[in-house]
């Protein structure tokens, strides 16, 4: 049987994802909730067979913890992060589950590990993977595209208050309040965006920091923003994602 650990600082989190692991058939020998809980551990010398790992953490980012030891067992990222990080994660075989944990991805994730990481114990390089966390911005896009009539128009994204997803359709809604059409789905141009500037609040909206205007505490733990100016719209902070916003504005 497969022997994992949690390190999660939700325990309503980190006891579903347990849960849904023993479901699994795998065994969860430790649940951890910070970085200073996970250094003891590894300082016992003992390893699982496997690691899921929530990257922000109350005292900390949970590189800080990796990078003082050394661990061998393979990982899993629990994580509610922008979707550029993830996509590098990918990119270096390290796999993750983007919260709200989903079951598919879940058995996925596992059969992954089942016929990859098995076989390949060697430690992770936690130096590749903090340099993908923190890309140059050279690599977010800076512009755009979008028709207007039979005309094309280039817009900043310092210009663009909110991305949105409506009816199978993504839209950008710029600072005059006007929304445009664009050809990439929200998961796609979520890739290509600054996330100190685009945050993902829900599963269909991505906003822009310099437009927050105002964030509510609203109902069922969850948040409210108001966007400033003409486009000004109300936001509401799905409440798996309330954790990671409150620490993306600082």
């Amino acid at each position: 049987m497969i022997k994992a650990v949690i390190v999660e600082d939700e325990g309503v989190a980190s006891r579903k994802l347990k849960a849904m692991l023993e479901a699994e058939s795998l065994e969860v020998v430790a649940q951890l909730k910070s970085n200073k809980d996970l250094k003891a551990f590894l300082q016992k010398g003992t390893q699982p067979d496997l690691y899921f790992l929530d990257i922000h953490l109350n005292d900390g980012i949970v590189f800080e913890a990796l990078g003082a030891i050394e661990i061998s067992a393979p990982i899993i990222f629990t994580t509610a992060y922008d979707e550029f990080a993830i996509r590098a994660f990918k990119q270096n075989s390290v796999d993750y589950l983007l919260k709200p944990i989903q079951k598919e991805e879940l058995q996925r994730a596992i059969a992954k590990f089942r016929s990859i990481y098995q076989q390949n114990t060697s430690p992770i390089d936690l130096k590749v993977i903090n340099q993908l966390l923190n890309p140059t911005s050279d690599n977010y896009r800076s512009r755009i595209k979008v028709k207007i009539g039979d005309r094309l128009r280039s817009i900043k994204m310092n210009e663009v208050a909110l991305f949105y997803s409506e009816s199978k359709i993504t839209f950008i809604r710029v600072e005059d309040g006007r929304s445009y059409p664009i050809d990439q789905s929200l998961e796609q141009i979520s890739e290509e965006l600054d996330p100190q500037q685009f945050h993902r609040v829900n599963r269909s909206q991505i906003v822009n920091i310099d437009f927050v205007s105002d964030v509510i505490t609203y109902s069922n733990s969850r948040l409210k923003i108001l966007l400033a100016g003409a486009a000004k719209v109300e936001i509401v902070v799905s409440r798996e994602r309330v954790k990671e916003f409150k620490r993306w504005l600082g």
